[in-house]
């Protein structure tokens, strides 16, 4: 495939409109904001840079990494599920990654099963000779600007302000995809222990708004 065209293949993936639900889930986020523990900008763009430094981004990055450069897709998913510290993590990734896969074999006519959200991209990536230059930056991008959009509706904070913390994080995601390059299996770890509890107090939250 032209790199003009993987380009364009990655940014449809990876946009908004690309129909996986991303726009419903928070990733634990919604909980942290409800009770106070993030509460502006400053700490969101440091909740978020956690993620990419030490939590599940910096998993999800791994594990795209290890696709992409010939590791076994079932194996890694497997150990991706068994990861995900909580209900709703495993329900946010088996359920986008459910919807991407539905996706891809409809539109590109690739059958890449049911997969967790990262294991199905960087499979899919893999299928359409994608390198981790364009689909590993993309994927963190559009997950950290998800989590921007969950905090400017609930925080709020106004979208300039959102696009300053997105302008922050580049240099974060630019960091996690090299390290990430040269990431083996025995690299996969997650210290961000807040973050999970998150994700286990949300399933208790009432009223919310979103599903995870």
């Amino acid at each position: 495939m032209h790199t003009d065209l993987k380009f364009m293949t990655v940014m449809q993936w990876m946009s908004p409109a690309f129909p996986i639900g991303a726009f419903a889930y928070s990733h634990g986020l919604e909980w942290a904001i409800d009770k106070g523990h993030v509460s502006n900008g400053k700490k969101l763009q440091n909740w978020i840079t956690d993620l990419l430094e030490y939590g599940s981004l910096r998993t999800d990055a791994i594990f795209i990494s290890l696709i992409l450069r010939g590791y076994d897709a079932k194996k890694m998913n497997e150990l991706s599920i068994a990861l995900c510290p909580a209900g709703e993590r495993l329900l946010e990734t088996k359920l986008q990654g459910s919807a991407f896969a539905k996706v891809i074999e409809d539109v590109w006519k690739q059958d890449i099963g049911e997969l967790s959200l990262p294991i199905a991209v960087a499979l899919a990536a893999k299928n359409q000779s994608i390198e981790q230059d364009l689909i590993l930056p993309a994927y963190l991008h559009a997950f950290c600007s998800n989590l921007v959009s969950v905090a400017i509706r609930l925080i709020p904070i106004g979208q300039t302000e959102g696009q300053r913390i997105m302008l922050g994080l580049s240099s974060k995601i630019s960091d996690l995809v090299q390290s990430a390059s040269e990431s083996e299996i025995d690299d996969l770890n997650s210290a961000c222990f807040f973050s999970d509890v998150s994700a286990m107090e949300h399933e208790h939250l009432q009223p919310r708004v979103f599903k995870t």
